[in-house]
């Protein structure tokens, strides 16, 4: 049998937690079992029809060829003019990078910024992807955990705490994936304050921003002395229903986009062209599609208050009302370590496989997250499911 060395730098990768759930998802409702998935991180939405249309019309035209690294111009002028309606400051062309879906950019953020020996704060629970990320750019993550006590929002003195000389990145997500938590305008100004002595970066990824059920606060809008130091990093995927076009973008102080095209240009160089025009409808300015994304944004919150109705009548679950994104991140605590219906469960992480097997359900377990003891749900699916779902649940624990 051949044997194969693989780099090194893959020693610490961990796969995807999501991406492995929807996977045995998937292969369950292969084999005949109706499985209820809260595991996925996307809207159950169409993508609006304005959108659809322009990309027939692209086919149509023949826009099937190369375009520039880092997107078409038009792209990134009509989303260099959004971000400057969003954050209150101005952005050109040249200062936007369209990606493949804001996971690219975020890996090219890193892949562009960190050296050996840096470090990257992400507070925990974070999203799986920030972690295996940093590690790949060659920096060691930094987790100080803000739990449910602070909302599960950083707070300014575990950032000063976590704060060292070899520190290059701060990521800071808001709402939140995986917990919904949705930093004030007075929160993140002690953020700011706390981040103004160090020299740190800070990257802002604001993907679930259409998403919010409280009024957001933008990171640059309350700390635009910050705005040489900020990277940006949203995309179509939640906020228009358009997970599968893999249409993102990362904005910042041009050298560091600069820097970011350049390994693109060897990389993947960009987008399909079709997902670049069907995104260039969503980022111009559109009443029709303004109101088409609140509508979303309405129905998420209705799910949002009928998951959380069903999971306070769940004995040993608890759970924090998120204000932004699809998900709750229920605590599970007191379901571990007593019996159930078919066993016990030291672990969240076997809790989630208990529910998976017994009530067939799929959640992410908290340890994914950095955060054990929790899971996660997506309520991103019918409210018809939702009850099916929270019932099996509960069902199952005995």
């Amino acid at each position: 049998m051949s044997t194969y060395r693989l780099a090194r730098r893959l020693a610490q990768l961990e796969p995807s937690a999501t991406t492995a759930m929807n996977a045995r998802v998937q292969q369950m409702r292969a084999e005949g079992l109706k499985v209820i998935s809260f595991s996925v991180g996307e809207p159950d939405f169409n993508t609006p029809a304005p959108i659809k249309a322009a990309a027939v019309d692209a086919l149509n035209k023949n826009y099937t060829h190369y375009t520039p690294a880092g997107g078409i111009v038009e792209l990134r002028k009509a989303v260099a003019a959004r971000i400057t309606a969003d954050q209150g400051l101005s952005y050109t062309a040249n200062q936007v990078s369209v990606t493949t879906g804001a996971k690219e950019g975020l890996y090219l953020a890193f892949q562009a910024l960190c050296d050996e020996g840096d470090e990257v704060i992400i507070p925990a629970p974070y999203w799986v992807s920030y972690i295996e990320q940093a590690k790949l750019a060659g920096a060691t993550p930094i987790t100080p955990f803000a739990g449910d006590t602070t909302g599960f929002r950083l707070t300014a003195e575990q950032l000063q705490a976590a704060l060292t000389p070899r520190t290059r990145i701060v990521v800071l997500n808001s709402p939140s994936n995986p917990t919904g938590a949705v930093y004030s305008a007075a929160e993140l100004r002690a953020l700011a304050d706390v981040l103004l002595a160090s020299e740190a970066l800070i990257i802002t990824d604001e993907i679930y921003d259409t998403i919010s059920y409280v009024a957001y606060a933008r990171w640059l809008r309350v700390a635009p002395e910050l705005a040489d130091r900020t990277i940006i990093v949203n995309g179509a995927s939640k906020a228009y229903a358009m997970t599968g076009w893999r249409v993102g973008y990362v904005a910042g102080p041009q050298p560091i986009i600069t820097a970011i095209k350049d390994i693109q240009s060897h990389t993947s160089t960009h987008t399909a062209s079709i997902s670049q025009y069907a995104a260039l409808v969503a980022y111009t300015p559109s009443a029709e599609l303004d109101q088409t994304v609140q509508d979303m944004a309405a129905a998420f919150r209705k799910r949002r208050d009928l998951v959380l109705e069903l999971l306070a009548a769940i004995p040993g679950v608890t759970c924090t009302v998120p204000d932004g994104a699809f998900y709750v991140f229920p605590n599970v605590t007191g379901l571990l370590n007593r019996p159930l219906k078919h066993g016990i469960c030291t672990t969240s992480d076997e809790l989630n496989n208990y529910l998976l097997e017994h009530a067939h359900i799929a959640c992410v377990s908290g340890e994914a997250f950095g955060a054990p003891g929790y899971i996660r749900l997506s309520y991103a699916t019918s409210e018809a499911e939702i009850t099916e779902g929270m019932r099996r649940f509960r069902d199952c624990l005995g």
